[in-house]
């Protein structure tokens, strides 16, 4: 809700939404909407409301459906994913059961944040084979500097321990993020140390996204806003570096044969 330029969150039931329609090659449930993280860039929280979920059982009949009519490969949708809970389950609950069903060959998540990987995740992404070797964890910015102005709930250190501890359990595992560019404040200096941090990480992709004011967040307010023209050099640069990642990640398979 908008009211004088200011931004007013609002609580709302998880709407009954279920598939109406089939496509090819992959379904797509949306298990979970609305955020509480507020990033201080986003706008989500209050156009979208507070966290919730989608019933449990739902979820699992809904499945059951698609698999039903041919498709070997869900994915998992939300603005928050990695906070699903229903029913007295999480996220790596629903995992594990969605993979019981017969025929369905693949899982796959949208993304999940970096504060959301607990231990109950990295054991499902140790047993289960049916989650896919694909991770989408957003980082935004390479600067502990920025990540605090962004209201980011962690740093560097924890980004790379947890990074770490996702490869000892999947050595090939395919990790995707996001970067903002160009956020109020960014210097030259901090994006280097941007691009430095995601080719040390070395992601298979970077999805990139130069800064873009939102009427009634506080980034929308604060001073030192980067230029258009710098924005968008930045962004060129880390998607440049993108290409670079993704190429070398499809090059260590060369010579295998992988389903």
């Amino acid at each position: 809700l908008m009211k004088n330029n200011m931004a007013f969150s609002f609580y709302i039931e998880y709407e009954k939404m279920t598939i109406n329609n089939f496509e090819h090659i992959r379904a797509y449930i949306k298990i979970q909407d609305g955020c509480d993280n507020y990033c201080t860039y986003c706008i989500i929280p209050y156009l979208r409301g507070h966290r919730r979920c989608k019933d449990y059982q739902t979820i699992i009949n809904e499945a059951n459906t698609l698999v039903k009519n041919g498709y070997q490969e869900i994915v998992l949708l939300g603005i928050d994913t990695g906070t699903f809970k229903s029913d007295n389950h999480d996220l790596a609950d629903l995992i594990n059961d969605l993979s019981k069903i017969k025929g369905l060959n693949r899982i796959r998540l949208s993304s999940i944040e970096i504060t959301e990987l607990d231990e109950n995740f990295y054991n499902v992404l140790k047993n289960n084979k049916v989650l896919c070797d694909h991770l989408h964890i957003p980082l935004q910015a390479g600067s502990d500097e920025i990540l605090k102005k962004m209201n980011r709930k962690y740093d560097l250190k924890t980004y790379v321990e947890k990074i770490n501890r996702i490869r000892t359990i999947r050595p090939d595992i395919n990790i995707a993020t996001d970067c903002l560019v160009g956020f109020p404040g960014e210097t030259a200096e901090m994006f280097e140390h941007t691009l430095k941090f995601c080719e040390s990480i070395g992601f298979s992709k970077i999805h990139v996204f130069p800064y873009s004011k939102r009427n009634g967040t506080p980034a929308s307010r604060m001073p030192n806003q980067v230029s258009q023209k710098d924005k968008h050099a930045r962004a060129r640069k880390l998607i440049k570096l993108s290409k670079k990642l993704e190429k070398e990640y499809y090059n260590k398979f060369i010579g295998q044969t992988l389903p």
